[in-house]
């Protein structure tokens, strides 16, 4: 079992966990660490050492874990350790197809529910992204507006189901493609967004559903290739 020094800066932050609603401030904290790397997949994950780091009791640390279970991204390991989850060729195939359910229905719907504004603003940080792909902190910024963009349909739906959906499978999938954010996949990406937001812009909701199924296709092969790469 690791001392509770062993994680000491993987969960530093300038700011103290809030004393309102602390289970929730610690899943966010962890969860980050784990999306960020630097809870390392296949990380053992103590309590006692998770506790002593973010200066909390074991039980929200406790709490946190659970949900992290419950989300796919830690394994609770009944007799051993809980750690960082593993994910497999299978894995990510399995999470590649409940995006393939999940989103493509979400641009259908957004089609006639995302506005005008909405649209512009999108299609302007995409164009202004494409076009300044050699400046400073681009690969960065360009996964924010990855994570917006897919935010801003799955918001658009009306649907909090579907939604909450959505933003599970987007997790596992950050958890597991920080790798795949070399510069010609991120501007690929791009173009598949622009796609989408062409049809989005159209009104034609089987096209956005379309678009949306040849992105997460295209994404799904560019993360098998590099599991390829790495074997």
């Amino acid at each position: 079992m690791e001392a509770p020094s062993s994680v000491t800066t993987l969960l530093k932050s300038p700011e103290p966990i809030s004393k309102i609603s602390l289970a929730e401030s610690v899943y966010q904290r962890i969860l980050e660490a784990i999306l960020s790397g630097s809870l390392a997949s296949g990380r053992e994950l103590s309590e006692v050492a998770l506790a002593a780091e973010l200066g909390v009791s074991r039980t929200p640390v406790h709490e946190a874990l659970l949900r992290l279970a419950a989300d796919g991204l830690v394994e609770d390991l009944v007799s051993r350790q809980a750690r960082v989850a593993r994910f497999t060729r299978q894995d990510v195939i399995e999470i590649y197809g409940m995006r393939r359910i999940l989103e493509p229905a979400a641009a259908e719907r957004a089609a006639s529910r995302l506005d005008d504004e909405q649209l512009a603003e999108l299609r302007s940080a995409a164009e202004s992204l494409l076009a300044g792909a050699g400046k400073r902190d681009w690969a960065n910024r360009a996964i924010e507006f990855d994570l917006r963009f897919h935010q801003a349909l799955a918001a658009a739906t009306g649907n909090g189901r579907l939604h909450a959906e959505i933003g599970k499978y987007r997790r596992l999938v950050r958890a597991f493609c920080r790798a795949t954010g070399a510069r010609e996949n991120l501007q690929a990406a791009l173009r598949e967004h622009l796609a989408i937001l062409d049809a989005l812009a159209a009104r034609d909701d089987a096209a956005a559903r379309q678009a949306m199924v040849a992105h997460i296709d295209a994404r799904l092969q560019c993360v098998l290739e590099r599991m390829n790469a790495e074997e």
